[in-house]
């Protein structure tokens, strides 16, 4: 199989949608983005048959979501007044507990955190119990087609239709998504992705927030990535209010499990493995900037840390601490909530086999860890976990 073109993947949209209007308020039409990826999808990628079958899928599905979306905000008119008021951003190194920690504050009843299958099928809106229900049986559809609801990818990374997600898997609409490279090899895509003006992306994202908050009862929102603590300049001047969470772990433990987590997912569309060199080097070099950001006196108060071992010990008293940091309230009944979302997740995960790795795995030693990023170890006082 060939991957498809610029001009065959915009067209396989259109006729499948009827929609052929591709332009985003801020970010406008993604069709220089998207002749990158797919070219790169041809030449460098090194998709197996199964592999190609997959990313034509979810490239597709983006596309046909991407024209919905915006046919279907021309519904709801008034998005522009909804109120995103002082989100919660979770910072941190894949591996640290970013995903548990945004999972389990999303069960708070005053919190919002986007599903998965409304970043992925956010169109068309539909308040009805049938409506999203379909949206989500397409969507565990298309992570069952993908590989991404087999045990071995489960055990590395939760993940279901309606579980709160990463915000790249709302910016794929966009076709300006991190989630490609983390499958395949796509170079030049990347590097046009990090020339990108990203106020324009969470400009989208906040417009995004809007559409999904319509209609439903406000809620305090909370979004998640590793790479928003590249862009924190970019996130404050869009939501002047925001407030961070920033998760650490020792980096000992957490470039060979990134590395695991790369192996099990590239191996669903690639034989290509990751190259081992990586796995470090792609995760450090923004901890000095986001360290100097929030030493500015404005900050102040608007950041909480949470340390890997201290989150995993005591879930709900890092909950505690998070929301007296922040000054906000936590009646008992939400508290409850997030403690029976904490008691099923633990029963489900009970059950799921766990990955053993090591640094030698990725030939790097204690030694080359404190190298690499032993100064941020230090800054945010991280315990050790050797």
């Amino acid at each position: 199989m060939t991957f498809p073109t610029l001009d065959e993947l915009v067209q396989g949209a259109e006729r499948e949608t009827g929609h052929t209007d591709w332009a985003t308020e801020h970010t406008g039409t993604p069709f220089e983005a998207l002749r990158l990826l797919a070219d790169d999808l041809q030449r460098h990628a090194a998709l197996n048959p199964l592999g190609e079958e997959r990313m034509f899928r979810r490239v597709h599905e983006g596309l046909c979501a991407r024209l919905t979306y915006i046919a279907d905000r021309k519904r709801h008119p008034g998005l522009a007044d909804e109120k995103i008021e002082a989100p919660i951003f979770i910072l941190g190194l894949p591996r640290a507990g970013t995903t548990f920690l945004h999972n389990l504050l999303s069960a708070d009843p005053a919190n919002r955190g986007p599903r998965l299958y409304e970043m992925q099928f956010p169109a068309p809106k539909d308040s009805h119990p049938l409506g999203r229900a379909l949206r989500e049986q397409r969507c565990r559809e298309s992570l069952t087609f993908c590989g991404l609801m087999d045990d071995d990818w489960l055990a590395v990374h939760p993940m279901g239709a309606e579980r709160a997600e990463e915000s790249v898997f709302f910016w794929e609409i966009l076709q300006i998504s991190m989630t490609y490279s983390a499958v395949a090899e796509v170079p030049t895509y990347l590097d046009y992705i990090y020339k990108t003006d990203f106020r324009q992306l969470y400009r989208e994202e906040r417009a995004f927030l809007q559409y999904l908050q319509h209609g439903e009862r406000a809620r305090r929102w909370v979004l998640k990535s590793p790479i928003h603590v590249r862009f924190l300049e970019e996130i404050i001047e869009v939501f002047p209010d925001a407030l961070f969470v920033h998760c650490h772990r020792d980096t000992a433990k957490i470039y060979p499990s990134i590395a695991n987590m790369a192996r099990v997912l590239r191996s669903k569309y690639a034989d290509l493995p990751p190259g081992k060199g990586a796995i470090a080097s792609d995760y450090d070099g923004t901890w000095k900037a986001a360290y100097e950001f929030r030493q500015r006196p404005e900050m102040k108060g608007r950041f909480i840390d949470v340390r890997f071992l201290d989150f995993q010990a005591d879930p709900l008293g890092t909950v505690d601490r998070i929301y007296d940091g922040f000054g906000l309230g936590l009646d008992p009944s939400r508290r409850a909530a997030m403690g029976q979302w904490l008691e099923a997740d633990t029963r489900q995960r009970a059950g799921q086999r766990h990955h053993q790795y090591t640094l030698e795995d990725i030939g790097l030693t204690d030694a080359d860890v404190d190298r690499i990023s032993g100064d941020y170890l230090r800054a945010y006082d991280v315990p050790l976990e050797r």
